[in-house]
């Protein structure tokens, strides 16, 4: 079963919004992104990162420390 995992802090920078997605261990890798798109996008309606010339919302993938071995 998939576990999503939002954080939010407060600091100098502003305000962060982290959202991470432990997909189940049988999920391929572009099943797992199209989720984990679905989950923010379900989260922030409306926020289109694609469209905006100077976005206000930075976004970073994290890799694990070990990519999953798919096969």
């Amino acid at each position: 079963m998939a576990e999503v995992t939002i954080e939010l802090r407060t600091g100098p920078g502003g305000f962060r919004i982290r959202v991470s997605l432990e997909s189940d261990p049988d999920a391929l890798p572009h099943e797992h992104e199209r989720l984990h798109r679905r989950l923010v996008g379900e989260l922030l309606p409306g926020l289109d990162l694609a469209e905006d010339p100077r976005p206000t919302v930075e976004v970073r993938r994290e890799r694990p420390a070990q990519e999953p071995v798919v096969g």
